[in-house]
């Protein structure tokens, strides 16, 4: 036996099978919607708040299918106010309005943004003296929340499939929610609803996919269950985005890249997350325009620098399908580093972070990430000791 199963410690003992939501997936998965809902409904859920960003649940398709299906089975009302980076008042507006109706339920339709809001909004309708804040800054833990359905409508985020949830106070901090009661009960994965992303979301999503396997394969609690699941998720995004890019319509292209989503998320749902995510957090807390996966692409090489030495014969298989020729030794992080650049270019991501930030910045985003509580969940998970040092130099080499 060797290479990175040689490492793994045999008697750390890890949850193979953790709690999963219902999920449908594949072409044509929306129509199980038709009875979850009427489920709901059965059981004294028959009101559903309705959390939305102000596009994607109409451009994606979704809404053509949804609407009919709410309005036959159960009482609704709806927030589309969800932001990009959505914020703690994107979520106590969601709350308030599933307050006015009664709310026993919660869709969310969307990407992470719409999904994490709808999770955010669940938790706050069920503790309904509580303030987002409470529970994203304050750490009052999440004891409960209304049940949540997610409709994904990209290939990235992974919310749909984990625990995990986030939003942020403008300029201050992005922290996540971590807590089994945001876990949603069903999920919806139907790549038709990827056909209108445009390019650029392509791109974007497959790279906060990507990351997340990365990082969870490389990650202290990393198991061979995260480890395997990101491995196929590297081979996926390497043989479909290229796909997707130059045949938007290709259905079979959508389908996999949100399968390498969806267990990507699962991957990091159980091996968690480290470096990129807790440093990218800071940069759109700060610059609220920067697209979630944009900045983990913008960060990802600088990244991998400096954890490839840590755990070269995992990410030499894993970067294989994008980086071919690792040798998986600690000496040609170099190498994989160049080889991922020339694979970022080709799909599109050539800019560097200096497209948001200058020199002058790395102080700033350096003291925000190494306070925020996310950095303080995340960075003691990374494979190699994160000092300050180490912060400012993935920023400045990420210029």
């Amino acid at each position: 036996m060797g290479g990175w199963e040689a490492k793994i410690d045999i008697h750390k003992v890890f949850v193979l099978q953790p709690t999963r939501p219902t999920t449908y997936f594949g072409a044509g998965a929306l129509s199980r919607l038709d009875g979850i809902l009427a489920d709901l409904a059965a059981a004294g859920q028959d009101r559903i708040l309705v959390v939305t960003d102000p596009v994607a649940y109409k451009a994606s398709g979704a809404w053509d299918s949804v609407l009919p299906m709410l309005s036959r089975r159960v009482a609704f009302e709806h927030y589309d106010g969800v932001r990009a980076n959505p914020t703690y008042a994107n979520c106590e507006a969601a709350a308030k309005v599933g307050k006015a109706l009664g709310a026993k339920a919660v869709l969310g339709i969307g990407g992470g943004s719409a999904i994490d809001t709808a999770k955010t909004a669940a938790a706050l309708l069920r503790h309904p003296v509580r303030k987002a804040s409470d529970f994203y800054d304050k750490g009052v833990p999440v004891s409960g929340a209304l049940p949540i359905v997610a409709v994904n409508t990209t290939h990235g985020s992974g919310s749909e499939c984990d625990c995990f949830a986030v939003a942020q106070s403008d300029g201050e901090e992005k922290p996540a929610l971590h807590s089994a009661h945001l876990y949603p009960a069903y999920a919806i994965e139907d790549p038709r609803l990827m056909l209108s992303l445009p390019p650029r979301q392509t791109v974007f999503t497959s790279l906060d996919a990507l990351c997340h396997a990365l990082e969870a394969a490389t990650s202290v609690t990393a198991s061979p269950y995260s480890i395997v699941l990101a491995k196929e998720t590297v081979r996926l995004i390497a043989a479909y985005l290229p796909t997707a890019l130059a045949q938007p319509g290709n259905l079979a292209a959508r389908y996999w890249l949100l399968y390498a989503s969806a267990i990507a998320g699962m991957s990091y749902d159980r091996g968690m997350l480290h470096i990129t995510h807790a440093l990218e957090h800071a940069m759109s807390a700060l610059n609220a325009d920067i697209s979630h996966g944009e900045g983990l692409g913008l960060l990802l090489p600088a990244v991998l620098r400096e954890i490839y030495p840590a755990a070269p014969e995992i990410l030499a298989e894993l970067l294989a399908p994008i980086a071919p020729g690792l040798a998986g030794v600690a000496g040609e992080a170099g190498e994989a580093v160049d080889k991922l650049v020339e694979w970022l270019s080709v799909i599109g991501l050539s800019s560097r972070l200096s497209v948001y930030f200058t020199g002058a910045d790395v102080p700033a985003l350096s003291r925000m990430t190494l306070r925020s509580s996310l950095a303080r969940m995340l960075l003691p998970l990374a494979p190699v000791r994160v000092d300050a040092q180490l912060v400012e130099r993935v920023f400045q080499r990420a210029l």
